[in-house]
């Protein structure tokens, strides 16, 4: 009988270890999907601002969602075409240096959203031909597509402000 209820208890415990060990590995694969797809986000914020140093819009319209949102102060625009067409001063020969990178990159919890945040710039040149350059910070929130692949359908900046330098 003791070597019955030995068995069952050693059993129980193989059963419980293992399941400990899959416990683990799965919150380990879960924290490496999590590294992954911020990596992505990152990425993705970088080819977004990249399309604009390029002068390619159709790069940028790509990663535009359809139901996108901008906000640039206290003007919203809401839509991918709206979107292009507001930004359509940023392409071309005469467009502005504008440039921005991603500082902050995180995930909402169930990693289908993803934050990307940090400093812009833009230098454009007077009527005098003098530069001028104003800084401000950008937020943008994407959306992993069924694919795995993300598109934005958040976009804000701030202005100049102290925190921006």
């Amino acid at each position: 009988m003791r070597r019955r209820n030995l068995a069952s208890v050693l059993g129980l415990l193989a059963t419980v270890a293992g399941s400990s060990v899959g416990v683990a590995a799965n919150a380990s694969d879960a924290a490496a999907e999590r590294a992954a797809r911020i990596e992505q986000v990152r990425a993705v914020e970088i080819a977004f601002a990249k399309a604009v140093m390029d002068d390619k819009p159709e790069a940028f319209a790509a990663l535009l969602d359809e139901g996108t949102v901008f906000v640039s102060g206290r003007t919203v625009t809401r839509g991918k075409t709206a979107v292009v067409a507001g930004w359509k001063d940023f392409f071309g020969p005469a467009r502005p240096y504008f440039e921005w990178h991603p500082e902050v990159v995180e995930l909402s919890a169930d990693g289908n959203l993803g934050l990307s945040r940090g400093p812009w710039v833009i230098r454009t040149k007077d009527k005098d031909g003098k530069e001028i350059e104003v800084k401000g910070l950008y937020n943008s929130v994407w959306q992993r597509q069924t694919d795995g692949s993300w598109r934005i359908v958040f976009d804000a900046g701030c202005g100049p402000c102290p925190a921006c330098g």
